[in-house]
């Protein structure tokens, strides 16, 4: 799974870092950067998202509009690697929380999938 930001993904990473998942956050933004290593993401990059692709072949990328937006969407279009891109919302058919009994959750609009998985979802793994 690859993310670009942390205020409206921390609890998805929590939850799949913990269930083993190799996850990868891009930032140029130090304190990003920080809480991820924090959260135990498994990768921390400043590296371009379409490198980032190319080099970690993510099967999920969560994108937050306060992130490089544009960027990744063209980055996982024009390589077609992910099966799934998630944008952040402020509620969406695809909820995850870090864990069934925490009540943090993270809101997600699905604008890409190759699975056909149906919503509304609360894994973002769902259908791989």
């Amino acid at each position: 799974m690859l993310a670009d930001d942390l205020s409206t993904t921390a609890a998805t990473l929590a939850r799949y870092t913990a269930e083993g998942v190799r996850t990868v956050v891009y930032s140029q933004n130090e304190d990003v950067r920080r809480q991820a290593k924090e959260l135990g993401v498994t990768h921390v990059e400043t590296k371009d998202p379409y490198d980032l692709i190319e080099q970690y072949e993510p099967q999920v990328v969560v994108c937050d509009h306060k992130g490089p937006l544009r960027e990744t969407k063209v980055a996982v279009y024009r390589t077609g690697i992910p099966a799934k891109l998630y944008l952040t919302a402020t509620e969406g058919a695809t909820s995850v929380g870090a864990s069934a009994d925490q009540k943090q959750h993270d809101h997600y609009f699905r604008d890409l999938d190759r699975t056909n998985a149906p919503l509304p979802e609360t894994d973002l793994f769902a259908g791989l």
